[in-house]
């Protein structure tokens, strides 16, 4: 048996062989692999303190060659041969402790899970964290874990969401809330509820969750999903813009995994989801960060690059507001091709862009484009229209619209863009403290109709020129 000593302080014992991610997710560690452990995306990067041993030919492909010199390999890729030393993000736990009389507002994320802590007598928030789905380390994408699931794994996920569950409780200092409201996609609420997901694995995309969900002892409401993939963080999303029963036309836009587009029409309804990937959570991106201190979330370009990062703290990576920053910055200076060849990298302390991530950030944005455009053509709307676009997701604390249009992700005659952080977490925050606002999350729900984009005639045509980076009047 070989030692591995996990950031100073977490010790493993693992057989001689034993492929390093293997012995990560048997302790539960937060290590992505986007993948599922296949060596085909670069994420489970870890730092062995020490001596190592060389890089293999797919760590020279998915690591900067500084990195592989300061330790970083792949732990898809590293057999345990001798006692080791490594180093991988771990999110700490707070020792503050809530009243006992506490709700739980949960979102279940398929690349990040976040929590809140409501005092149910004053209404007041109390604290809020996030952690790493550790669902993670078996794929980025909700394919991904249905694939896993159904190769006799479900219930090695499910252990993974709960602990997940358990690691945010204890951020907040939640043991036993009296009260839970949950939100999420209809896969994670399906590995939360103990529900299949092999529905879901197929056309025609049926999830086993209906409707509203009560469970006891303790209290747990799930809110209700609308379909396919659009799940109860849409419905907990919209609810929290309050951008139902307006008499307006707004669109509504989560930048995550799922990459959710929802157009409301006066007083109906189209939701659909799109393969979007966890490019917007910062995840799978060489230069990649979620939206925490260190992060760089604005960049601009006067006679040199200007950056700026959250809570002004020394750069770590850059988050998804400042990528699109990046990509709009790139296009202006023509290092950057409409069609998406990177001529030229800039650099920020040695964090820079690469083709790979460009790539992926080119399918995320085309897959937007195209559920807004196919949704735009159902209901027989143009942009300029469109009174409102709501945006939510991981992109930290600034976006700026201008770049949202350079780039190609939303048409430039839409009159108004709102950014809105948590917006699902939010409304699950809202119907904790009031229960009328779940009548509403039902409502809309109910009133959905969701459109599955690739059934649609013209899907391939449009998402095709979708993926050109270039201003959409």
């Amino acid at each position: 048996m070989k030692l591995v000593v996990v950031n100073n302080s977490i010790k493993i014992h693992a057989r001689t062989g034993t492929l390093l991610i293997n012995a990560l997710q048997r302790k539960a560690l937060p290590v992505n692999a986007l993948c599922a452990g296949n060596g085909r995306c670069g994420s489970c990067r870890v730092k062995i303190i020490g001596k190592s041993r060389p890089a293999d030919e797919i760590e020279k492909i998915f690591i900067p060659h500084k990195l592989l010199k300061m330790g970083y390999r792949l732990a898809c890729r590293y057999r345990i041969e001798d006692d080791i030393k490594i180093q991988i993000p771990l999110i700490k736990k707070r020792k503050r402790m809530t009243p006992s009389d506490a709700g739980f507002a949960l979102d279940l994320g398929t690349t990040l899970i976040k929590g809140a802590g409501i005092d149910i007598s004053s209404g007041r928030l109390l604290e809020k964290a996030k952690t790493q789905n550790l669902q993670n380390s078996f794929g980025g994408d909700v394919v991904s874990r249905i694939g896993e699931a159904l190769k006799g794994n479900y219930q090695k996920l499910r252990n993974l969401m709960m602990l997940s569950i358990k690691n945010i409780k204890n951020q907040i200092g939640i043991k036993k809330p009296i009260l839970t409201v949950v939100v999420g996609n209809p896969v994670m609420l399906s590995f939360y509820l103990n529900k299949p997901v092999a529905g879901l694995g197929s056309y025609p995309f049926k999830s086993e969750i209906k409707g509203l969900i009560l469970k006891k002892n303790p209290v747990r409401i799930v809110l209700p999903i609308i379909k396919g993939f659009v799940g109860s963080d849409t419905v907990a999303g919209i609810v929290a813009a309050d951008l139902y029963n307006k008499k307006k036309n707004f669109l509504y836009i989560d930048l995550g995994t799922n990459g959710e587009v929802v157009l409301i029409k006066n007083d109906s309804i189209i939701a659909t989801s799109t393969a979007a990937g966890p490019a917007f959570e910062g995840v799978g991106l060489s230069c990649g960060s979620p939206a925490v201190d260190g992060a760089i979330d604005r960049i601009t370009y006067n006679k040199g690059f200007r950056i700026k990062t959250i809570n002004n703290k020394e750069p770590t990576g850059i988050c998804a507001s400042g990528i699109i920053d990046l990509l709009a910055v790139l296009l202006n200076l023509h290092w950057l091709t409409p069609d998406g060849r990177l001529l030229k990298k800039p650099r920020f302390n040695n964090i820079t862009i690469e083709q790979g991530d460009v790539r992926k950030l080119q399918l995320a944005i085309g897959a937007i484009h195209t559920g807004i455009k196919i949704l735009l053509k159902k209901a027989k709307l143009s942009s300029c229209e469109i009174d409102g676009a709501v945006l939510t997701g991981e992109f930290g604390s600034h976006l700026d619209p201008s770049s949202l249009y350079r780039i190609g992700l939303l048409p430039r005659k839409i009159k108004k863009v709102y950014l809105k952080t948590d917006l699902p977490l939010k409304g699950a925050i809202m119907c904790i403290k009031d229960s009328r606002t779940i009548k509403q999350a039902e409502e809309i729900s109910r009133k959905s109709e969701h459109l599955e984009l690739a059934l649609e005639s013209d899907f391939e045509r449009i998402f095709v020129q979708s993926m050109k980076f270039s201003i959409w009047n």
